[in-house]
């Protein structure tokens, strides 16, 4: 199976939202004109920002489209099942900008500690004392 990358993904969710917003041509009483247009501007800025990589972007338009909507739905201009419908194309579309900015992460750079190289361990002997040359004759001093 063929993956498609990220930036796809992330533009095709973003379609997936304008359609989900333009459905309205079907109940113009489910979302108003204007407020329709204003989404639609946010669903093209995330989807323009998404297609060229730009996930940080797309992530902050796709915020301020959420605002916009919250907004337009405590105000009336869109109704409460069609509010659902756009907010469940949001997640879908953040949870994809969500994997994308993941893995646009720079992997974590493992340095190797060098291991010391073992010498040979020093046997103790003359010099290693201060009063050696004390000891071991046979003379009390």
């Amino acid at each position: 199976m063929t993956r498609l990358p990220r930036a796809s993904r992330a533009a095709i969710a973003a379609v997936i939202l304008a359609v989900a917003l333009s459905g309205c041509a079907n109940d113009p009483s489910a979302l108003e004109q204007s407020t329709a247009e204003r989404l639609q501007t946010g669903v093209r800025a995330v989807a323009t920002s998404a297609a060229a990589g730009d996930y940080t972007s797309a992530q902050s338009a796709l915020d301020a489209l959420q605002a916009d909507l919250l907004a337009a739905s405590a105000a009336g201009e869109v109704t409460g099942e069609r509010s659902a419908r756009i907010q469940s194309a949001i997640n879908l579309v953040g949870a994809d900008l969500n994997a994308a900015i993941e893995a646009a992460k720079p992997a974590p750079v493992l340095t190797q500690t060098p291991t010391p190289t073992p010498t040979k361990d020093s046997k103790p002997g003359k010099g290693n004392d201060e009063d050696d040359d004390k000891k071991g004759n046979g003379k009390d001093d």
